[in-house]
């Protein structure tokens, strides 16, 4: 790992639900190409719309999720802390990023480059099948958190 990695940070990163049923080997393929940040309350950290180039793992502190509304307001969609990822929709369909990511509070990061993820995963199959069934389970966990919040709108104008 990078300059800033401590030993609490190979800890986020063995406990992250991601990596929790790699080996140690097998995780320590991530950490070496991981590259570590850290940024101040508000920093933007993802822009909705831009193209992705990386996976990120919070290490420390915690980041908001927002998504612009067809007018143009910010919404928040979650608050993502210690051991949760984000940035991993580009990984699996190449397209832009589909929402603002920014440091709710100070926050460390571990960034890894697509390109070295998906490297990883395609060099290790067994590996590839471990991350992207924790990737699957965590987007259907968010999609059904969202799902939820959508039900709990007041009134949604249905058009037939």
């Amino acid at each position: 790992m990078s300059d800033g990695f401590t030993s609490e940070h190979l800890d986020v990163f063995r406990n992250a639900y991601l990596f929790q049923q790699l080996e140690p080997g097998e995780l320590e393929l991530f950490t070496n190409k991981a590259r570590y940040a850290e940024l101040t309350p508000n920093s933007v950290i993802i822009r909705e719309d831009d193209p992705g180039e990386q996976l990120f793992l919070i290490l420390s502190g915690k980041v908001r999720v927002t998504k612009k509304t067809f007018e143009g307001i910010e919404q928040i969609l979650g608050i993502l802390e210690a051991g949760d990822f984000f940035g991993e929709m580009v990984l699996l369909d190449r397209m832009s990023r589909s929402a603002s990511v920014y440091a709710h509070t100070r926050v460390e990061l571990a960034k890894v480059q697509h390109s070295e993820v998906s490297a990883i995963l395609n060099e290790n199959p067994r590996i590839g099948l471990k991350v992207f069934r924790a990737f699957s389970e965590v987007i259907s966990i968010r999609l059904r958190n969202a799902n939820d919040k959508l039900r709990s709108l007041p009134f949604i104008e249905r058009t037939f």
